[in-house]
């Protein structure tokens, strides 16, 4: 998962996008738990390629986390504070990709991570993010 991390970070969208292209297939291949560790480097270079210009990117980045989300809601979790707001904002982008990844990933957090208190919140978190 590393390399494909290293790969997703480099500066041509060549290959961050094959890069992303990689962690997908390592993430849906995968039938054993992420470690925190991995989360946690998954999380953080995901947040970055959600900003990218290529919208490419920032959808396969969206279902990265999705399905680290499947197999790690439990590391996930910690990383909820920054993650819910990015994937709120890009709600707004201008591709429609990109907005129904947003969707998918937000549905799948809520399905898989949290009891009715934490969802609530959630719900409140986008509420919030979304009112501004």
């Amino acid at each position: 998962m590393e390399e494909a991390l290293e790969l997703a970070r480099s500066k041509g969208a060549n290959d961050r996008m094959a890069g992303v292209e990689r962690l997908l297939e390592l993430l849906e291949a995968s039938r054993r738990s992420l470690s925190a560790s991995e989360t946690t480097s998954l999380v953080d270079c995901c947040l970055d390629l959600l900003r990218d210009v290529n919208f490419r990117v920032s959808q396969g980045a969206l279902q990265a986390l999705a399905s680290a989300a499947v197999l790690s809601a439990e590391h996930l979790q910690l990383h909820l504070s920054a993650l819910v707001p990015a994937v709120v904002e890009r709600l707004g982008d201008s591709k429609q990709p990109v907005r129904d990844a947003s969707r998918r990933l937000l549905l799948t957090l809520m399905e898989t991570s949290f009891s009715n208190a934490s969802a609530f919140r959630l719900y409140l978190v986008c509420f919030l993010v979304l009112s501004f």
